[in-house]
């Protein structure tokens, strides 16, 4: 080691089991215990490195940064103002699943799974600055794709969405929603199995979910990603502020805040979504799920962004209106009890020819229930926010 470098001990946040050393790591003595690249593969070689490794530091303040997207990261994209966000979202999933695919089977080639995960990262940003009400809903109401793909996609919009206002820098935002789109990787194999099965988990498959964001962590450093933040989302997005989660059972601040923003929209999109041995909950049975865990699973401030955000009733929530027509939310006021709906039943449960828009805030119409989301019609999102289709020349 040349002199313009000195050791200092590892810290128990900068280090994970299954990631790849970003630097050499010395004893306090100086002598060499793992080089740069090794791969941290079990829970000795973890304990033995935090108890006993030191890493160098530049002397000059500012080289010392995590690896991440480049210096000239990408912005979000600016769409037009006709763009239709539930196509470019249902075009974002045939993406994820070919790049999955070629993650799986080891055909990517040196760079690629960063560049193109950071693209598609910027273009979900790019959609929830052009219409956040829109893409918000397609979370409650879009089953276009498998759910290995609309999971990854929804908890990403909620994630930017959360990102864009906690003006986090971009730089972060992008290995968060780059995380976010990666979460379960690691048990893609099997996730449809699992989401279709009506009976408890049994011990082996219990061992593979728990050990899911240890095997994604593999499979995207194997496929060249390097970015440190990136994949400690992936390992701890299912870390409870209690210490009741896993892999590793962390608590509190030990918990990166970018991992904890994840797993509330993980949480959140779960519960919207069906099951075969349950339907899927109302927005407003999933938010009231959030708001009791909030301080215990999930980080208390970051819960009530979450749920501000959303509101009483977010976009793509069915409600029954006090003139008894059933609706769809389309669009969150400064009055979070008053949005604006989208009525597409009449009081006899007929569907409206024309569907019609609702200000609740107008006494005749104020929302007077919830409706369960499984005894509504298949409804294309795009007619319910009228957005014009283009026209094929």
């Amino acid at each position: 080691m040349s002199k313009d470098h000195h050791l200092h001990p590892l810290q128990e946040d900068e280090l994970e089991l299954g990631l790849k050393l970003p630097w050499t790591v010395y004893s306090a003595s100086g002598q060499l215990l793992m080089k740069e690249g090794a791969l941290v593969d079990n829970q000795r070689k973890l304990d033995n490195l935090l108890m006993n490794g030191h890493r160098e530091k530049l002397g000059k303040p500012g080289n010392d940064a995590e690896q991440g997207p480049p210096p000239d990261e990408p912005q979000p994209v600016k769409f037009a103002e006709n763009t239709n966000p539930f196509a470019e979202l249902d075009e974002l999933g045939y993406q994820l699943k070919t790049l999955f695919e070629r993650i799986d089977e080891q055909r990517v080639k040196p760079g690629e799974v960063e560049r193109k995960f950071y693209e598609m990262a910027t273009q979900i940003q790019g959609l929830v600055i052009l219409n956040s009400d829109a893409v918000l809903g397609a979370v409650h109401l879009n089953r276009q794709h498998e759910y290995i793909i609309q999971h990854p996609l929804h908890v990403t919009v909620m994630a930017a969405l959360i990102g864009k206002t906690l003006q986090i820098p971009q730089k972060v935002q992008l290995s968060m929603l780059a995380a976010s789109l990666t979460q379960n990787i690691g048990m893609n194999g099997y996730q449809m199995r699992l989401h279709g099965q009506a009976q408890p988990l049994d011990k082996e498959q219990r061992k593979k979910v728990d050990q899911h964001p240890l095997v994604g962590v593999k499979m995207l450093s194997e496929a060249g990603v390097t970015d440190k933040l990136w994949l400690q989302i992936v390992f701890q997005h299912h870390e409870k502020i209690n210490g009741t989660g896993y892999p590793k059972k962390l608590k509190g601040n030990q918990i990166r805040a970018e991992a904890r923003i994840v797993a509330l929209g993980d949480v959140y999109s779960a519960l919207v979504s069906g099951r075969l041995y349950r339907p899927g909950l109302s927005a407003q049975q999933s938010l009231r799920s959030i708001f009791l865990e909030r301080g215990q699973q999930f980080d208390e401030k970051l819960s009530r962004v979450f749920l501000n955000e959303l509101g009483l009733y977010p976009p793509g929530a069915c409600v029954k209106l006090k003139n008894g027509e059933i609706g769809v939310v389309v669009k969150r006021t400064s009055d979070s009890r008053a949005p604006k709906v989208t009525s597409v039943m009449d009081e006899k449960g007929q569907l409206f020819m024309r569907m019609q828009e609702r200000d609740t805030s107008d006494p005749q119409y104020a929302l007077v229930a919830n409706v369960n989301p499984q005894h509504m019609p298949r409804l294309n999102p795009t007619l319910l926010w009228g957005i014009k289709l283009k026209r094929v020349s």
